[in-house]
């Protein structure tokens, strides 16, 4: 099993603090270094230098996003393909946003501050004028929030998703890269790969957001964990391991 830090995050190299130049110079150049292109071929140099021509894929969440793509991408180098609660962003706007989730979750005493961190968090006319740790620190502001609204939910977060070194600039490349209007589904109908999609029954996340992954990719499979959230490997480890070796034959 390998395992890789996506980059700009985690032990991965961070090549930003801050940008000095005009807007679009200044997104062109985050896109281009931490967006999703360079996420995607990112598994596709692991792939290489370890030399398997086909590699066996699994993502979670964000993780499960950047697998279905690179899995369109490249669909001849996946040999299986396990999508773990893949983020709900196929299709944007979406209907099933997870900050829109999260807020109907919250008490009504905690929706000014949380509309608040919103608007600072989706303020992306100022971005350029933060630093990587400034964006770190805003990022972890939602952490609160989703672990009330999963309590709230029957799903408590794990203590062990506590973040130790999330990506500042990373995620605002990936909503560039998104942009404001996108629909990835049709790409997926290139995926050729045995695919698994797994969905816990009370992940903040709707089933409808998971299963659009399964309905846009041919042959795959659909799986709905009952009593478990969207951090399904440590809620419902034993499950979640079972459904996956049996997939994958072993």
């Amino acid at each position: 099993f390998h395992y890789y830090d996506q980059r700009g995050t985690g032990g991965s190299t961070k090549p930003f603090d801050r940008f000095e130049g005009g807007f679009m110079e200044n997104m062109r150049r985050l896109e281009g270094t931490l967006g999703l292109g360079a996420q995607i071929a990112d598994i596709e140099r692991i792939r290489r230098i370890l030399g398997i021509e086909k590699i066996d894929v699994i993502g979670h969440s964000f993780g499960g996003y950047i697998a279905a793509l690179y899995a369109a991408e490249f669909p001849g180098q996946v040999g299986k393909l396990i999508l773990a609660a893949p983020a709900d962003v196929l299709v944007l706007p979406n209907e099933n946003d997870l900050f829109e989730s999260v807020g109907a979750l919250l008490p009504a005493d905690r929706q000014a501050a949380y509309k608040d961190f919103r608007d600072r968090y989706f303020d992306f006319g100022s971005v350029f004028d933060k630093s990587e740790a400034e964006l770190v620190a805003l990022s972890a502001e939602i952490i609160p929030y989703y672990a009330e609204a999963a309590a709230a939910k029957g799903a408590p977060v794990p203590e062990i998703y506590a973040p130790s070194q999330p990506g500042g600039w990373m995620p605002m490349a990936v909503f560039f890269s998104m942009g404001g209007k996108s629909d990835f589904r049709a790409p997926l109908a290139h995926i050729t790969a045995p695919t698994l999609v797994i969905h816990g029954a009370d992940d903040l996340q709707t089933e409808a957001g998971s299963r659009s992954y399964a309905d846009a990719i041919p042959g795959a499979k659909f799986v709905v964990m009952p009593e478990t959230g969207h951090f399904m490997f440590h809620q419902n480890a034993g499950t979640t391991a079972e459904l996956i070796s049996d997939f994958l034959g072993r």
